[in-house]
Order: C-alpha cells, then sequence, then structure tokens
C-alpha cells in the first residue's frame, strides 16, 4: 500500500517505521524536518518537510494515487484539514485522523472521517483493569480489533528495564500496573515485585 503519514512524533515515527518494515510504500510529512530523526535507521519511506495542508506538499507525497493516509500531529484542527482535503479533494481512499479531545470527535464524524481518540481508549483500559478487573479488553481502531491483555510480570523481570521483555511483532508494552497504579510503558522503566503487564496485541 501507499500511504501518508501527516505528522512524525511518537505515533507518527512508530507508524511510519512499522508500514516500512512491513513493505509498504510510506510517505511522512512534518513542518519540522528534526523529527525524522525518530525514524528507524531502516526506515525505507520518504519524508516529506513542509505545511501538512498544503496541496503542492501532498502532492510530492503521492497523494492522488495513495491508497490511505493517516494523520496523527497533535493538533486536531491540522488533522482534520488535511483528512478533509485527502477525503474531498483527493479521493483518498481510507482516511483517519487521530484526536486529542473527545468531545470533537462528532466534529469529525460529520465529515464523514474515521478517527482514533488515545484519551478514549486509555480510559476503557485503565477502566478495564481497575474497576472492572478483566484480564482482556477489546477496542477497534479503524478496521482492527486490538486486544489488551494482562499478564503478572515473570519474577526475572524484577531490576530489568523494558528491553528485557519480549513480545511477537504484532504486540506492544502498552503500560504497568503497579500498587494499582496506572503507568504508560517508558524506556527508563525498571520492574518491581508485583508489577503487572498490559500487552496491546492485533486481533484477527
Amino acid at each position: 500500500m501507499h500511504v501518508i503519514v501527516i505528522g512524525c512524533g511518537k505515533v507518527g515515527s512508530r507508524f511510519a517505521n512499522v508500514l516500512s518494515e512491513e513493505g509498504h510504500d510510506v510517505v511522512i510529512i512534518d513542518n519540522d524536518s528534526n523529527s525524522f530523526k525518530a525514524l528507524s535507521p531502516d526506515f525505507s519511506g520518504i519524508t516529506l518537510t513542509g505545511v501538512p495542508i498544503d496541496q503542492d506538499i501532498l502532492k510530492q507525497a503521492g497523494i492522488n494515487t495513495a491508497d490511505a493516509l493517516a494523520a496523527v500531529t497533535p493538533d486536531d484542527n491540522i488533522n482534520i484539514m488535511v483528512c478533509q482535503v485527502a477525503k474531498e479533494i483527493f479521493k483518498v481512499p481510507k482516511v483517519i485522523a487521530r484526536i486529542y479531545d473527545p468531545s470533537r470527535e462528532h466534529v469529525f464524524h460529520h465529515f464523514g472521517l474515521d478517527t482514533i481518540c488515545p484519551t478514549d481508549i486509555t480510559v476503557d483500559v485503565i477502566k478495564s483493569v481497575i474497576i472492572e478487573k478483566k484480564d482482556i479488553q477489546t477496542q477497534t481502531i479503524a478496521n482492527k480489533t486490538i486486544l489488551y491483555k494482562q499478564r503478572k510480570a515473570d519474577k526475572s523481570y524484577i531490576g530489568k528495564s523494558l528491553e528485557y521483555v519480549e513480545l511477537d511483532e504484532n504486540s506492544h508494552l502498552f503500560a504497568i500496573i503497579r500498587n494499582g497504579e496506572f503507568k504508560f510503558a517508558k524506556p527508563d522503566f525498571v520492574f518491581e515485585k508485583g508489577d503487572e503487564l498490559i500487552i496491546a496485541s492485533k486481533g484477527d
């Protein structure tokens, strides 16, 4: 697939890296060239520096023949504008936007745009773990079902960093529960006795 990614922050760079690893044709756009440093040295796609709502920039990215576009910048307004342009002007088959403010989700849906809201996802996962105490929570994002599984950290993890946890390529260590407190997984995190893992993986 030919996929255009708007925004090279933590989410955009990781998404672009994954797509590149899977052999897709990826073009990632950001208005700050320094942001591309977050991409893997093995990234095989194309980087473009410029304003993502600029149609000339989008044309350089090959939007006329793109199969999909994902707008994941930190700015909801930019995400909605880029998605509108992609959907209405260039007729990109699949367009999805990341939004930060759940109360604005209806605006995106009004324009027929698919959205992902990290705030809602995080709230659902925390609620399922702490209140409902489910071992598995599911979340549908675009056309994929994401499974959030909870398991106790192995004793061998104690004193080790997150890099010590080996997961398959379709799974990601999402968070840690420590003494009933939810903590996002971060590179400098060191395991302690009693920690529980929240692992996100793609469903069938």
